[in-house]
């Protein structure tokens, strides 16, 4: 052997001397999307020796910030806007800033443009966004004032923080919130679908409709009812969204090193290809290199379709689960991304210069019927006849994303079928133009010569880079009222622990849910913690001590 192939062959050695064919962790978490991450950096923390497993080269699942797209430039093509910054717990219980994380919340958060030339804002402020609903419906600025501080109550004293506790049975959750008036007032409403709300709120149609889409944006079916609670907070949280600054992915490298300063093992190109079930408990997982980590807890952040369908022995699987996985639905719709770099900033022509300094402005709505025409054709596989979405100019408050001075990187995002007709291939062009001349009627500074690269995603290339988004599945299962609460996934799972003994779900498609709330992960923890005997050495938040104290006490 010469000097030069054995420095090829070295490090080859090093790596399988650290992790040979059989290792041995306290808990293994499968996927390194937000939930996994913040379930690993709880555990590793708590002393246990941990594994985070990944299938791809990088870290972070729907976190990610990349340059493949526009070299020179960075765009974040999925997990943009974050909504819970406020309560998350990740946030007060690790010390993220030391590895340079910091959120950007603006005042002007969400616009919507009308064609006669007005705008609405829903500003962090609520002061601010009165002022501005004044200038179309005075009547529903009043209205507005009165309503959010009712609305907001029942985002502060129970959705957020049940976000972070372990759901409740329907029958026990009826129970709690009989207690209160604002509980009686969230029961009230989840028995009305997100039209119906607005409806009997709101005068105005242009308030309406842009209250009804931010209300819808993120899953829920406008139609639909039995989820009706959720309308308050989507509404609080279109207010309070921020911006990680630098990227989404720095939230996912900051968990990382959190991880691994703790002793924990981060393990990306890793795919797992079978969770082993050995006498009914779960002992640890197989990678497609033929590597077997053992372990007394497997954490899974995939869906039931996933988890139960494809990586454990059928044989194996409770009746109960088998069913989860067969009859899970996937989200209703996924998102078509069209990205610019621009040497101008867009500038849009609304007679309220605060639309600029929002962090998302709505486009191609005027009308509520235009909304539910939007949402009851992509529900269809179709777009169309109404194209609107939601646009957001990146380096506004972010101008790392570019690494040239003035340059700009900016996204319009639609609702969109994962199944269209003819294949993305073939639609993607004339939706891709559709898009851009709606941009373009709106906003100036996006003219042939100043746009300097473009990219599009599709639903299909959503899961192609993110396979658990099956379908483009950004919150790995629909928003309906049999996959929500104590039922997402299934009524048997209770605080992140499966049928299986040993096996836990930490993902999004466990209670509560996606869109980088957190929640899945955080509670999954507490449970192998408690299972393992293991230290909690977090305390908890008083927002959710309140929420005890006063509803499950």
């Amino acid at each position: 052997m010469t000097r030069t192939e054995h420095r090829i062959l070295e490090p080859e050695v090093r790596i399988l001397e650290e992790f040979p064919a059989r290792t041995t962790f306290d808990a293994i978490v499968v996927g390194g999307g937000p939930n996994g991450l913040i379930a690993a950096a709880y555990l590793s923390r708590a002393g246990l020796r941990v594994a985070l497993v990944e299938r791809r080269q990088e870290i972070g699942g729907g976190l990610s910030t990349e340059e493949t797209l526009f070299p020179g430039y960075y765009t974040n093509p999925h997990a943009f806007y974050h909504m819970m910054t406020d309560y998350l717990p990740v946030l007060s219980d690790f010390d993220l800033r030391a590895h340079g994380l910091y959120f950007v919340k603006p005042n002007a958060q969400a616009a919507a443009l009308f064609p006669d030339g007005t705008s609405l804002l829903l500003c962090h402020h609520l002061e601010d966004t009165k002022d501005s609903l004044a200038t179309v419906s005075p009547t529903d600025a009043a209205t507005f004032g009165r309503v959010m501080r009712s609305w907001r109550k029942i985002v502060e004293d129970l959705l957020a923080p049940g976000t972070y506790l372990p759901a409740l049975s329907p029958i026990d959750m009826i129970e709690a919130m009989e207690r209160t008036d604002v509980g009686r007032e969230a029961l009230r409403l989840t028995e009305l679908s997100p039209v119906e709300i607005i409806d009997e709120t709101f005068d105005d149609d242009r308030v309406r409709a842009l209250m009804l889409y931010v209300s819808c944006m993120w899953g829920l079916d406008p139609r639909e009812s039995g989820l009706g609670f959720m309308v308050p907070l989507m509404i609080d949280r279109a207010m309070n969204k921020a911006q990680c600054y630098g990227g989404s992915h720095k939230l996912a490298g900051a968990l990382s090193r959190e991880i691994h300063k703790a002793g924990g093992v981060v393990l990306d190109n890793a795919e797992v290809t079978r969770i082993i079930v050995e006498n009914g408990a779960a002992t640890g997982v197989e990678c497609f290199d033929g590597r077997v980590l053992e372990a007394k807890a497997v954490l899974s952040s995939l869906a039931p379709p996933l988890t139960f369908g494809k990586l454990i022995d059928q044989a194996a699987v409770p009746a109960e689960m088998a069913e989860a996985a067969a009859h899970w639905e996937w989200d209703k719709w996924s998102f078509f991304t069209l990205s610019l770099a621009t040497d101008a900033v867009p500038r849009y022509r609304a007679d309220d210069p605060w639309v600029n300094d929002a962090l998302m402005v709505v486009l191609g709505f005027d009308t509520t019927e235009d909304v539910l025409a939007h949402y009851d054709a992509v529900a269809t596989g179709q777009l169309g006849p109404v194209l609107g979405g939601h646009a957001t100019v990146q380096t506004r408050y972010d101008p790392t994303l570019s690494r040239l001075p003035g340059h700009h990187v900016s996204f319009l995002q639609v609702h969109a079928p994962y199944d269209i007709d003819g294949g993305w291939d073939a639609a993607g062009p004339e939706v891709t133009a559709e898009l851009l001349a709606l941009w373009r009627r709106h906003c100036d500074g996006l003219e042939g010569e100043h746009v300097l690269r473009q990219s599009v995603e599709s639903p299909v290339d959503i899961e192609t880079r993110v396979a658990s988004m099956v379908r483009g599945s950004i919150k790995h299962g629909d928003y309906n009222p049999l996959q929500m609460g104590s039922f997402r996934p299934n009524a048997s799972c209770v605080a992140g622990r499966s049928p299986i003994e040993g096996l836990y779900l930490c993902g999004s498609s466990s209670y509560p849910g996606g869109l980088v709330i957190g929640g899945p992960g955080y509670i999954a923890a507490g449970s192998v913690v408690e299972d393992l005997s293991a230290d909690r050495w977090w305390t908890t938040p008083r927002f959710m001590a309140r929420y005890q104290e006063q509803y499950l006490s």
